[in-house]
């Protein structure tokens, strides 16, 4: 039996963003910009349905934390700069 080697991952504990709930774009990126972090793993869920809020709050979310100097990378390119 062949064993896969897997990482296990888990979200910046303080970002679960709960937009699975619906709470209001306002909500979902409030939460995201008072809490954002060097590092940080964000949760965002794209369930079946309606997710408009979520992409709505990207909309916003994504523009200012460029503008605020952060880059977006895969989790995989994240790992690799962690064991560096």
């Amino acid at each position: 039996m062949k064993e896969d080697k897997l990482t296990v991952v888990m979200w910046s504990w303080y970002q679960d963003t709960r937009d699975w709930r619906k709470p209001g774009v306002d909500k979902i990126v409030s939460q995201v910009l008072s809490n954002v972090h060097n590092g940080d793993i964000i949760l965002f869920h794209d369930l079946q349905g309606d997710c408009s809020q979520t992409v709505e709050a990207l909309k916003r979310i994504l523009p200012e934390l460029q503008r605020r100097g952060y880059q977006f990378l895969t989790v995989s390119d994240l790992i690799a700069k962690s064991r560096k």
